[in-house]
């Protein structure tokens, strides 16, 4: 006889075509009835669902009940955690799980405990890395429901990732609300039959909930009627813990590996990549704000004296998991659930720039040399780049020089006269004061961890302007622009490129969870020819503005009637720095069209089998062919299995000869198209104008989301303007380290603060005094990892505040020997830590230096490094 172990459980959305508020409302009454039934013995068991966030809510607004929770969760009858909000995986970066999970946690253990299982029960699809990270976090046991492809469709198997990390999995095949048929319907042989097909295991699982599912008090009694009326199974009340214990004993469980986006047993929903661009920029801009910026700052400043916020960082990071949960981080959700949203990762964002602001003036408060100008380099790797920066001066010309009193060449992009007369109503009793604010250039090296200071003087004069043109070139590339488009010469191949980026317009009859195209579609292409061009060329930084518009169809009906009305202004801007080899590239448009989908096309000369991204502490290597693209109706696939990919911040194609990858800056989707997939295609956006749209030609059958309602979103068509900014680099070989390291120099910015009186307004916590630092400023680095290798993940503070956190992975298949250095600031004790900044080894005490023990492919690994403070009196 086959054993079920019946779960009691919700899946509880934290938004999605209803707002938070909502959700918060339905949840305080719902936990009435969690607790009275636990409290009664109606229910043995209960799980909320694997998150916190709701929990959070709840006790903001029900302190009082924590004490119950805590009550039944050390009894280990209400089962929390671990992850603080549910994740849809595939565009949610490493460092952003890692703290959900920590957030998720920590919040759990509070409460008395932790269910210790990977629960994704409803993310669109599974992401490769998630054994490496469940078992970062000592979690080797992982349940979900979408992804699995045809081929491995076994309900329950051990999955592995890239460094041999291995989870246990129940795959829940026919949905986590399937159990509700043990409530609604006397068939029970049918259901127990169904959940035990494509399995010869004795030990099955039955989970009876679904979507904001009231508690279902009449468990026992369901129960004990389908023990009556079969004999092939005996169902009991049972917990996901408890079920593990019974399912590791079975000796026939497969073993898959990799990443699992297939819609075959249910949607899959790959177009979420591209829904709702506006949150993905958002919410990619929080996340480098903080991991590049934000919290290896704090870790400098700590090291200078100034307190570390944990609370204000952690309050960040909850809103960017609230952000990232499941439907909120897809788009796919009603308008005014996406305003909030958006406003909540705006809240967040001005939080995460208050600190930087903060941290930066502070930090240049209390100098002992004539200096003035000082830029951070808050990685821990040594900086070479050229670098953007405003300074505020008295007169209109100045020369800048450096710690030893050398000038350093500089140059100037921008300028203008700012007037800080006192306000009058009649503006001619107002005394002009004026002062100059002029945007520079300057090629900088700082080291890893630490600063480097200039001064600057005015003098008599002004600036001379700059020349224009057409072309601009640095060490590695030459481009151009004219009537026959933009041409780029890779100058250490000598190979020519011509017209080789333009756009890609096309329909867009789908829904916010998938692209469709249009049952009349009519794709245009879009170049440049056309614009206007006007040109910088400096040492320095070489700029090509672009300007012009397109016309497109204003909506579906102009577009099968191959009309166009819609004009669409727009603005693209080409950079090259100094011995840098990324071409910076920013699209502004104005969009007035609706339900279509743009996408910059970038023509490579790789005739491509396969796509390449990065993964959350990786990289992937897929078909450009989907195995099921022929066949997927005849084998019931729920969609289309189209080659829309997923990347976090790079998308590449290559070949032996030549790599061609864009780094993005937000953007999440990429194809490889053409009749040999050598284009590579970035989506920018994608308009439409439903939550859901039932028979779409990618996606047959029922509305995703809401069946039987439409749902208008006018939202998301996304009119108006919007401004994409990535970098492309063309490269020999594929080297997914340095494409990272790439990437994180592109989009970190500049850290810089000038201590001037002219302008407090800077930033909007300027004008507030501050007092200045205790000790004077002096270099003080934490830590330089000389690991070329190895893919910088993290630099930040240990929960303690005692000491600084480095995580470091190996990107690559192969294993790496003798991976490098870490080269510390002042002598430390070095620990090894897993994801959760537990320690589990000692690795070395008192050192100024650690040479890194060999990495196994794909292998992440977290350093504790605790600087020794010197004894007292």
């Amino acid at each position: 006889m086959k054993k079920v172990s019946v779960v009691a459980h919700t899946h509880w959305d934290f938004e999605w075509y209803f707002t938070r508020q909502d959700a918060r409302v339905q949840f305080a009454y719902h936990m009435d009835e969690v607790l009275a039934a636990l409290a009664s013995n109606q229910l043995d068991y209960y799980l909320l669902d694997g998150q916190m966030a709701i929990i959070d809510d709840y006790l903001q607004s029900d302190p009082d009940q924590s004490a119950v929770m805590r009550k039944f969760i050390k009894a280990g009858r209400l089962f929390v955690g671990p992850w603080y909000t549910q994740i849809d995986e595939m565009v949610t970066t490493g460092e952003s799980i890692v703290r959900n999970l920590q957030q998720g946690l920590k919040l759990s253990a509070e409460l008395g405990g932790t269910m210790p299982i990977g629960y994704l029960p409803d993310s669109f699809g599974q992401g490769q890395d998630m054994p490496k990270i469940y078992n970062g976090f000592g979690i080797d046991k992982a349940i979900f429901w979408r992804g699995m492809p045809k081929e491995k469709s076994a309900r329950y198997f051990y999955w592995t990732s890239d460094d041999d990390s291995k989870v246990l999995v129940t795959n829940l095949r026919n949905g986590y609300p399937v159990g509700a048929e043990l409530m609604e319907n006397d068939n029970y042989a049918e259901l127990l039959h169904k959940i035990s097909s494509d399995t010869a295991v004795t030990n099955l699982a039955l989970p009876v909930g679904g979507d904001q599912r009231p508690v279902d008090f009449n468990l026992k009694e369901r129960i004990a009627a389908a023990n009556a009326a079969q004999d092939e199974y005996e169902l009991a009340e049972s917990t996901y813990p408890e079920y593990f214990k019974s399912l590791a004993k079975e000796t026939t469980l497969p073993t898959y590996q990799g990443e699992f986006v297939d819609p075959s047993t249910s949607k899959i929903h790959r177009g979420i990549y591209s829904s709702r661009a506006d949150l993905k920029q958002l919410y990619d801009r929080i996340e480098r704000l903080m991991t590049y910026e934000v919290e290896p700052l704090m870790a400098i400043a700590q090291v200078h004296g100034i307190p570390t916020k944990q609370g204000l960082v952690g309050e960040i990071w909850k809103a960017v998991a609230r952000g990232q949960a499941h439907d909120s981080s897809g788009g796919c959700n009603s308008d005014e659930t996406n305003r909030d949203i958006f406003h909540r990762g705006t809240v967040a964002l001005q939080l995460g720039i208050s600190l930087k602001a903060y941290l930066l003036r502070k930090l240049s408060s209390n100098v002992q040399a004539d200096l003035d100008l000082f830029f951070w380099n808050a990685a821990p790797s040594s900086l070479t780049a050229v670098k953007e920066v405003k300074i505020e001066s008295r007169l209109p010309k100045f020369m800048l020089t450096d710690e030893q009193q050398q000038p350093v060449p500089f140059q100037v992009l921008s300028q203008r006269t700012v007037d800080w007369a006192t306000l009058r109503h009649d503006s001619a009793e107002m005394t002009a004061d004026l002062s100059y604010e002029t945007t520079v250039a300057v090629s900088l090296t700082i080291p890893a961890t630490d600063w480097t200071g200039l001064k600057v003087t005015e003098i008599a004069g002004n600036f001379g302007d700059q020349a224009t043109t057409n072309m601009i070139e640095n060490e590695y590339y030459q481009v151009s622009a004219n009537s026959t488009g933009i041409t780029l010469i890779d100058k250490r191949t000598q190979t020519t490129y011509r017209d080789f980026l333009k756009l890609e317009d096309g329909g867009d009859e789908g829904d916010t969870y998938d692209y469709s195209p249009a049952y009349q579609d009519w794709l245009l292409n879009l170049d440049f020819k056309s614009a206007q061009v006007a040109g910088i060329a400096g040492p320095l930084m070489s700029q090509l503005k672009l300007t012009g518009s397109w016309r497109l169809p204003a909506d579906l009906t102009e577009r099968a009637d191959q009309k166009r009305s819609a004009n669409i202004p727009y603005t693209l801007t080409l950079t090259l720095k100094q011995a840098d080899s990324v071409l910076g590239v920013d699209l502004t448009v104005d969009n007035q069209a609706k339900d279509h989908r743009l996408r910059l096309m970038i023509q490579t000369d790789v005739q491509a089998q396969a796509s390449y991204a990065d993964t959350p502490f990786g990289y992937i290597e897929r078909p450009v062919i989907d195995p099921h693209l022929a066949d997927w109706r005849e084998i019931g696939y729920h969609e289309e299995p189209t080659t829309l990919r997923p990347f976090l911040h790079f998308a590449n194609t290559h070949d032996m000869q030549h790599s061609w990858t864009w780094l993005g800056l937000g953007e999440k989707d990429f194809q490889l198209v053409g009749n040999q997939f050598d284009q590579l295609a970035i989506t920018l956006y994608r308009g439409v104008g439903y939550l859901g749209r039932p028979d779409l030609l990618r996606r047959p059958s029922d509305a995703s989301g809401l069946q039987t309602k439409y749902v208008p979103t006018p939202d998301s068509q996304l009119l108006g303007t919007m401004t994409f900014s990535g970098g492309l680099c063309l490269d020999a070989t594929f080297d997914p380290a340095w494409l990272q390291a790439r990437h994180h120099t592109l989009s970190a910015g500049t850290l810089a603060y000038q201590n001037q009186t002219l302008d407090r307004f800077t930033s909007p916590i300027q004008y507030f005094q501050i007092n200045p630092m205790t000790a004077g400023l002096k270099h003080a680095p934490i830590v330089e990892a000389k690991t070329p290798q190895l893919v910088i993940s993290a630099l930040t503070t240990t929960t303690d505040r005692t000491g600084f956190v480095l995580r470091v992975y190996n990107p690559t298949k192969q294993a790496l020997h003798h991976p490098g250095d870490l080269v510390l600031g002042q002598n430390s004790v070095i620990k090894q830590l897993n994801l959760n900044n537990v320690v589990t080894k000692h690795l070395a005490t008192n050192v100024l230096e650690l040479a890194l023990a060999d990495f196994g492919p794909g292998e992440i690994r977290t350093y504790g490094i605790y600087p020794v403070q010197s004894a007292c009196c």
